[in-house]
């Protein structure tokens, strides 16, 4: 009798389960691939003498629905992408497009020269540009991102270094000040700010990285025209530095400051991944969905103008 009850007993196990499946199983394509993701952002430099000679775009596919996960730098190399350029709505000219993106197999990045002979560049504000990917098996992905046009005034640079105990250490105080003169370009852009900081001449800093560069760390970075007073924005920041004596003379410290221009779509990404690393893996924190601007994928496509500063850095 007890055998008999325990294979009673098991059917009625495995019709609960049946009973239990999720119907969004039997609906979905569990074949389904993953998704491409795109990065990419268009940097324009409102020096011409800093512009970037090249443009960079990042390019690999979400974890499948189920099965393994993949790795998130993996590449995918064969792809074939596009980049077209307009203005106010008009019809791509000659040079409006660039397609010589090249794979670079070590850093699984597509690149493209940007910089024709005469110095212009690809990126020009006020340019919407729209991006097509199709990687080798076939699947599209397409988006579009607008140059902001953007005019600035009275930019001021404050830099306060206060003394320590250590003789290695000072408290530095960055205060910056623009005057925006562009002001809102529509609902959708009523002006979005970035500010990067950054050491230069030190070999104790690395001059390639901001020192408030982690957006989930310093979310102040991320400035919007709420900030403003008749135009005028004030942005400031402080944190302790050390420089060790005698690995630099004191009148080679500089300090570069960067105040960017950024899209709409760059700005509520960032703010995203600020709070999505501003969470530190707490299981009750409210949870970040990443906005993403690419059609039929995920990822961002962005772009900003550069304003960059230099002042001494008195140690």
């Amino acid at each position: 009798i007890l055998p008999m009850l325990t294979r009673i007993l098991a059917l009625i196990f495995l019709l609960g389960l049946s009973a239990c499946r999720p119907q969004f199983l039997d609906t979905v394509d569990l074949d389904l691939p993953s998704k491409l993701v795109v990065g990419c952002n268009l940097v324009l430099e409102s020096n011409s003498t800093l512009q970037k000679d090249s443009l960079f775009l990042k390019l690999h596919q979400s974890a499948p629905l189920f099965g393994p996960p993949l790795a998130i730098d993996s590449g995918l190399p064969g792809a074939s992408l596009r980049l077209i350029r307009s203005r106010n709505g008009g019809n791509p000219g000659p040079g409006d497009t660039l397609e010589n993106f090249g794979y670079h197999e070590f850093q699984n990045l597509y690149g493209a020269r940007i910089r024709s002979a005469n110095g212009a560049s690809f990126v020009q504000e006020g340019y919407e540009y729209r991006l097509s990917v199709r990687s080798a098996d076939g699947r599209t992905v397409e988006s579009q991102s607008t140059v902001p046009s953007w005019r600035v005034a009275d930019t001021s640079v404050q830099i306060q270094v206060q003394a320590s105990p250590s003789t290695w250490t000072r408290s530095v105080q960055v205060r910056v000040q623009w005057r925006d003169l562009t002001g809102s370009t529509g609902p959708d852009d009523p002006g979005y700010f970035r500010v990067n900081y950054r050491i230069l001449g030190n070999p104790w800093y690395n001059e390639e990285t901001y020192l408030n560069d982690h957006v989930g760390w310093y979310p102040n970075q991320l400035v919007t025209n709420a900030s403003a007073v008749n135009g005028l924005y004030t942005w400031q920041d402080r944190r302790d530095l050390s420089l060790m004596p005698g690995d630099t003379l004191p009148s080679q410290n500089q300090m570069e400051i960067v105040v960017q221009r950024i899209s709409p779509a760059l700005y509520r990404y960032l703010q995203a991944v600020g709070q999505q690393d501003s969470q530190n893996g707490n299981p009750f924190a409210e949870p970040a969905v990443i906005p993403s601007n690419i059609q039929n994928g995920l990822g961002c496509f962005g772009s900003c103008v550069n304003v960059r500063m230099v002042r001494p850095l008195l140690w």
